[in-house]
C-alpha cells in the first residue's frame, strides 16, 4: 500500500470513528463535494513543499467554509493541513467512503455490458448481489463494446464473467490444447 493510502486511512478512519451512523452519509457527501473541488493542480499546490502551509490552510479553509463542512470534518481537514498532508485528500476521500460503506453495510457492484441494460435488468442484478452478499448494493453500469455480449459483474474482490469475450477465449484455448 502507497504511504499516501495510508496516511490518508489513518484521518479518515479517525472521522468516521467520532460519527453517529445517522451523520456518515451527510459528511460523506461533505467529503465528496471537497473532493470534487480537487483538480490536478490543487493536488500539486497542496503537495508542492515552497508553498508555505499557511496559504494551504487558508485555501482550504475557504473550501471548507463555502460548503458548510461540519466540525468534525473542518478538525480533520484542519489537522491534515497542519501536518501537511493535504496532497493525500484524494485518497482520504476515497479511505472515508469505504469505512462508510463498511458501517452502513454497502457493497458496490459494477456491471459491465457489451450493450446498454434496462432498469429491470440491473434491479435483478443488484437484488441477486443483496441476497447472496447479504448487504445493500450500489450498481454502476459501465459499457464496453469489447466484450460482444453478455456481462461482467464485479463486488468487491469477486468477478462473475459471463461475455462472450471470455466464452470465445476459453473456447479458443480448448481447442489449442
Amino acid at each position: 500500500m502507497r504511504p499516501e493510502v495510508r496516511v490518508a486511512r489513518r484521518y479518515a478512519k479517525a472521522l468516521a470513528d467520532v460519527l453517529p451512523d445517522d451523520r456518515l452519509e451527510r459528511v460523506l457527501e461533505e467529503v465528496r463535494t471537497v473532493s470534487s473541488f480537487l483538480d490536478d493542480k490543487v493536488i500539486k499546490y497542496f503537495r508542492s513543499p515552497v508553498v508555505p502551509l499557511e496559504k494551504k490552510r487558508s485555501l482550504i479553509e475557504q473550501v471548507l467554509e463555502k460548503i458548510g463542512a461540519s466540525e468534525e470534518l473542518r478538525k480533520v481537514v484542519l489537522l491534515m493541513a497542519q501536518k501537511d498532508r493535504l496532497g493525500t485528500l484524494r485518497e482520504f476521500a476515497s479511505e472515508f467512503e469505504r469505512f462508510v460503506d463498511y458501517r452502513l453495510g454497502v457493497i458496490k457492484a459494477e456491471i459491465t455490458t457489451a450493450t446498454e441494460i434496462d432498469e429491470e435488468t440491473v434491479e435483478k442484478i443488484r437484488s441477486k448481489i443483496e441476497e447472496v452478499f447479504g448487504k445493500k448494493a450500489e450498481v454502476s453500469v459501465k459499457l464496453d463494446p469489447s466484450l460482444i455480449g453478455g456481462f461482467v459483474v464485479r463486488v468487491a474482490d469477486k468477478v462473475l464473467d459471463a461475455s462472450i469475450k471470455t466464452q470465445l477465449e476459453n473456447l479458443k484455448k480448448a481447442i489449442a490444447d
